[in-house]
């Protein structure tokens, strides 16, 4: 009996022997793979190595030594126990060949804090939590930006794989040429310095995209503190993140605060396309200057035609053809435009824009309302057959129909026809045919040698072209002042 009790007892602790107790170890290694973001913008994108990080977790400071690997950064790990964290402060170090001295020690890179100026560079700025979970590696992919042109209140690391973006910076400014001064009266223009004048600092806003997705929009309407800044004194900064070994393609979209009707609105003027590290034309101050309109002598880097005050649609109706003027094609009735805009309702003379479609007497159309002197917002597929490169010598022929004192209208709107569609020639009504008007094919001539290019000035005309906005009928033009 007392043979089979030891039998028993050896038996039982070999069953217990075999059992292992499975506990959680006391610290887990964590691993950071920062994705470096150099900031290029003012200063040169910072290519040093680093010695050493600083992070700071839980309120408590660590040092990983730093290492490279196959062209990616990385520091030694950190143990911690299994719980959740919070960084708040990550920064790569250059020890400044004083291994053993930090109060020399250089930051080379950094993560921006919420809310800083730079958060918006980086998908997680500072401060966030991770977890480290037993049995587990935990990995921590962060971002940083090159420190030289940036200011970052926290950071936070264990491991670490640096890709690198490069945080750029372009400045602009402009001017704004106003036909008429008092059109701005209760506009932001109007808290300017000097008041409300025929050429005002311009007030506006680029809209940043990168590779087709919005990114952030920049004004120059109020300083960061709430005060007004109203374009004047200081250029607008525009910053953008830039992704190094990466294709980044940027538009930078120009809106200008302008009059529209008897209020106001930011409406697009011109949009800037370019890649990476390219940059608009600044000429030698490094400000990309503009100006809207012609009210200004020098040269900016961007001029832009003079704006139109001009509403989005309206009502139109011929009434006769020929117009009972005696100076245009047909007369129209125009209607259902609000006050201020520079388009009245009432009765107007025009020309037909396109020979090969038709347009209705008497019928009640919806036009929609685009300017001549900015072709390209012009949409191509309302008029496919329209030469939009050509309104430039249309308008140069409007201006200077003086040097033709034996016109008529009939010629006018022949070099038209002409000009936009490339008119074949053949029998229009009441025009007649091309051979019949040797004035318009004077009139052609002399605007293919000298229209290109042409702007008309203050007190002088510009064609608005009027498309159909439901249906698809002959385009008309009518003469506006810009």
């Amino acid at each position: 009996m007392k043979r089979l009790a030891l039998l028993t007892v050896l038996i039982a602790a070999v069953l217990f022997g075999c059992k292992k107790e499975e506990t959680a170890p006391a610290t887990q290694d964590v691993v950071f793979t920062p994705q470096t973001m150099s900031t290029g913008g003012l200063k040169s994108s910072n290519s040093q190595t680093a010695d050493y990080a600083k992070v700071v977790i839980n309120g408590t400071a660590y040092f990983p030594q730093v290492f490279y690997l196959d062209g990616n950064t990385y520091t030694q790990s950190i143990k911690l126990p299994v719980g959740t964290y919070t960084i708040s402060e990550f920064m790569l170090m250059d020890d400044n060949n004083t291994p053993d001295d930090q109060s020399d020690d250089i930051i080379l890179k950094a993560t921006p804090m919420a809310g800083s100026t730079y958060a918006d560079f980086v998908t997680n700025p500072l401060t966030f939590d991770f977890t480290v979970e037993a049995f587990k590696k935990a990995e921590v992919q962060i971002e940083v930006l090159n420190f030289e042109a940036a200011s970052y209140d926290e950071f936070g690391f264990t491991w670490f794989n640096a890709q690198e973006n490069t945080v750029r910076e372009q400045l602009f400014f402009g001017d704004l040429c106003a036909k008429h001064p008092a059109d701005y009266a209760g506009s932001l223009y109007e808290n300017q310095s000097n008041g409300l004048q025929i050429d005002m600092p311009a007030i506006f806003r680029i809209d940043v995209y990168q590779n087709g997705t919005f990114f952030k929009s920049y004004n120059n309407e109020y300083h960061a503190d709430g005060s007004g800044w109203y374009g004047e004194g200081a250029p607008l900064h525009v910053l953008y993140n830039d992704r190094d070994g990466e294709t980044d393609n940027f538009e930078f979209k120009l809106y200008i605060l302008v009059a529209d009707g008897n209020s106001f609105s930011y409406k697009l003027f011109h949009t800037w396309t370019f890649s990476d590290d390219e940059t608009i034309d600044a000429g030698s101050d490094g400000v990309v200057d503009f100006v809207l309109g012609n009210c200004q002598v020098s040269d900016a880097d961007l001029v832009l035609p003079p704006y139109m005050n001009l509403p989005e649609t309206l009502t139109w109706k011929i009434l006769h053809a020929p117009a009972q003027s005696g100076n245009a094609y047909i007369d129209a009735e125009v209607s259902n435009v609000p006050a201020g805009y520079d388009i009245t309702n009432g009765v107007w003379d025009a020309f037909c824009g396109d020979y090969g479609t038709s347009i209705s007497m008497g019928t009640t159309y919806s036009m929609d309302v685009y300017s001549s002197l900015y072709p390209d917002n012009i949409p191509s597929d309302q008029y496919p057959n329209t030469n939009t490169d050509n309104y430039d010598k249309v308008n140069w022929l409007i201006n200077h129909l003086d040097n033709y004192p034996t016109h008529t209208w009939e010629d006018v709107q022949a070099f038209i026809w002409k000009m936009t569609t490339n008119w074949d020639g053949s029998n229009e009504y009441l025009v007649g045919t091309w051979a019949d008007r040797p004035v318009a094919q004077t009139m052609y001539a002399d605007a293919m040698a000298n229209g290109a290019g042409y702007v008309p000035l203050p007190g002088q005309y510009a064609a608005v072209l009027l498309a159909g906005a439901n249906d698809h009928i002959q385009f008309q033009f009518i003469l506006v002042d810009p």
